[in-house]
């Protein structure tokens, strides 16, 4: 069934509705797909998109994100529940959250989580629609307990936007700040600016709305979704997706951007915000929704869909999309926000030796094959130096990456399959020695600078998956290495 074909009432049925046979063949049609990931959280059919929450609970880490299983279009939302040791190899469990009752009717979306009391404490956002189609969003709970059940909280824990706002009301973050809980809340008021909303919880449990974060309107668009805050050196970081922001204001490629905000400190009384500053923390194809985990021997964990909304993939075709991103650290240097594969990522090299890729070193290029679709390449850029990673697919380029060390300079080519472009521009700290890590997953990349000092991630779609990339000229290039990738579990 293409998007065109998605009614509605398909959209959001029940669950319970779907056949046994459709679902057999969907899973039968994914399977079949070349475009299969091997090491990225990915949906087992049908959809995936925002990140919900990273937490360590019960002596695992626990990911929830949201899914439409029936299809690869936005329908009825639920969360997913994944598990893992460290982070990289994930696995399924129970402990979906399904939209089941009056406040969730038309979805359970995106919202976050709070290790509390030993057990995990979930809020995310019920969406209904009413006769007239008018959305009503609320703030509702659920708990996992450490023996794997999820429960519901009876009652909303937000009944309605506050006073002055409208239905566009999502996607809350819980964090701890100096002994309290606050949540943030993408918001957006009547005159269509975004706003960040923040609340309080009270010794009741009840929560008391404080204010909007003091973010200028030119910062928010007409509609904020997926705010995040964290915590570093004394500064304060906000990663947010807003909707509309003015592309002369602030420079953009994608739909909607994901950004980060630093200021320089925080006053949880008053919403306010000093100092602030802007930075697009992706310049990538396809990165959206950014979830934080603020945690105490990790630091703040990154991590995001690999999609856009109102973009279509070559994967529709094929009866799923949707990938998320390699769980990445953030941290700050020189108030520069950069995101990093989180060390454990080397759990998915594979080292035996018959696995290991080959890498040679000719007059004109580095060659590196025997590689199987997922792999890790790095390589050391010289100062003042030109380099161009190819990925091959039969006689031209699926990817092609230019990188200028010299100027700080640098751009990424993929073939021009799905609606998201097919050139991507970018700068990274010029005239430096720089370490360059290529992570590639059949239709994925992601890649880091200089320490993730600059981030590129996006999807790509050659006919064939990797199997071979030249680095030209050699001379540019030092140190490089490559291992290919595989996860321990079978995949999702």
């Amino acid at each position: 069934m293409k998007e065109a074909t998605w009614s509605t009432a398909a959209r959001y049925q029940p669950y319970s509705s779907w056949a046994p046979d459709y679902i057999m063949k969907l899973k039968a049609q994914v399977a079949a797909s070349k475009w299969r990931t091997k090491t990225h959280v990915q949906p087992d059919t049908g959809l995936i998109n925002d990140p919900c929450s990273l937490n360590f609970f019960n002596n695992k880490w626990h990911l929830y994100y949201q899914q439409f299983p029936f299809g690869p279009v936005h329908g009825l939302k639920s969360w997913a529940h994944a598990v893992s040791k460290d982070l990289f190899n994930w696995r399924r469990v129970p402990g979906d959250l399904l939209p089941d009752n009056e406040y969730d009717s038309h979805g359970a979306y995106t919202g976050s989580a709070l290790v509390t009391h030993g057990t995990l404490r979930l809020m995310y956002t019920g969406n209904a629609r009413d006769d007239q189609w008018h959305r009503h969003s609320t703030q509702l709970g659920a708990v996992l307990g450490a023996d794997g059940r999820l429960f519901k909280d009876p009652k909303p824990l937000i009944l309605t936007p506050p006073t002055g706002y409208t239905q566009e009301f999502r996607d809350p973050f819980l964090f701890n700040y100096e002994g309290q809980t606050y949540v943030l809340i993408g918001g957006q008021r009547p005159d269509h600016t975004g706003a960040i909303l923040l609340y309080a919880k009270q010794t009741d449990k009840s929560w008391r709305f404080v204010a909007p974060l003091s973010i200028p309107d030119e910062f928010c668009g007409y509609m904020v979704e997926c705010p995040n805050i964290t915590f570093i050196n004394g500064k304060v970081v906000l990663v947010y997706c807003p909707q509309g922001l003015d592309q002369d204001f602030f420079e953009y490629e994608n739909v909607y951007p994901n950004i980060a905000l630093v200021a320089d400190s925080f006053d949880p009384t008053t919403g306010n915000l000093t100092h602030q500053r802007l930075q697009n923390i992706d310049k990538g194809f396809d990165f959206y929704a950014t979830r934080l985990a603020n945690t105490d021997d990790d630091g703040t964990l990154a991590i995001s869909w690999l999609g856009l909304p109102d973009t279509t993939y070559p994967t529709d075709d094929d009866g799923w999309a949707g990938v998320l991103s390699y769980v990445r650290q953030l941290t700050l240097r020189d108030d520069h926000v950069c995101l990093y594969p989180h060390p454990a990522i080397k759990s998915l090299r594979e080292t035996a030796v018959e696995n290991l890729p080959v890498i040679q070193q000719h007059d004109d290029e580095w060659t590196v094959t025997n590689l199987e679709g997922a792999f890790e390449l790095a390589f050391t850029l010289a100062a003042g130096q030109k380099t161009t990673i190819h990925l091959p697919d039969g006689d031209h380029d699926q990817l092609l990456i230019h990188l200028d060390s010299d100027s700080g300079q640098g751009m990424i080519q993929r073939e021009n399959r799905n609606n998201g472009g097919s050139l991507r521009q970018f700068g990274f700290p010029a005239g430096e020695t720089v370490e360059i890590r290529l992570f590639i997953d059949v239709s994925v990349f992601e890649l880091f600078i200089d320490q993730g000092y600059r981030v590129v991630s996006g999807r790509f779609f050659g006919n064939e998956a990797p199997t071979a990339a030249r680095i030209t000229p050699p001379s540019a290039a030092s140190d490089v290495a490559s291992w290919n990738l595989k996860k321990d579990n079978g995949g999702l």
